[in-house]
């Protein structure tokens, strides 16, 4: 079954175990789906109230699409990781799974950077009614974010310094894009609450 398909208290079940089924960088990726599916909330009233955010709602849309195919392929390579190191894997195949479950969450960071900075688009036409939802979301993706960059970091604390060395000017912009997006937005959810 996939990821998209399990109920809340299975996941959470599946998760929260000492052998967890569903890894905490997947887990992230669920939390920035329900962060972005605030935000989304937040743009289609902003747009019933005058503002112009069909556009970024179609846009976000997609984004979400691809976030969400990035946490089924995660739970597959985080699983695929958990299982070569349980089972009596070759020094290869080990490494071959480290691989794959240190790509699919940097891939998944993108993706979330990427969200961000979309709704960086979005601040000046939310409405103030809907300003906390927004804002929540944002904080939520920014969390997963920030979980989802914790799993590539440890895994990359466990391999040899090639795949550290191949993927650091990609962790590094992508860090640097977050924090610029992050701290704009931030900024506006400041603005908006108000002194």
């Amino acid at each position: 079954m996939t990821l998209q398909r399990l109920d809340l208290e299975t996941m959470l079940a599946e998760i929260g175990r000492a052998g967890p089924i569903i890894s905490g960088s997947t887990a992230a990726l669920v939390a920035a789906q329900l962060g972005t599916a605030m935000v989304r909330m937040a743009l289609v009233v902003s747009h019933r109230h005058g503002s112009d955010t069909d556009m970024l709602v179609e846009r976000l849309d997609s984004i979400l699409s691809e976030i969400k195919k990035a946490a089924e392929k995660d739970r597959v390579a985080s699983s695929a990781l958990i299982g070569a190191y349980h089972e009596s894997s070759d020094q290869d195949a080990r490494r071959l799974a480290l691989i794959r479950a240190t790509r699919e969450p940097l891939a998944a960071a993108h993706c979330l950077t990427e969200l961000l900075e979309l709704l960086t688009e979005a601040c000046e036409g939310i409405n103030e009614i809907v300003a906390s939802d927004f804002y929540g979301g944002v904080e939520l993706i920014s969390g997963a974010f920030r979980a989802v960059f914790m799993a590539v970091e440890s895994n990359l604390d466990h391999d040899a310094e090639q795949l550290r060395t191949r993927t650091s000017y990609n962790r590094s912009s992508l860090v640097a894009r977050f924090d610029v997006a992050i701290e704009f937005l931030r900024r506006k959810g400041s603005l908006s609450r108000g002194p």
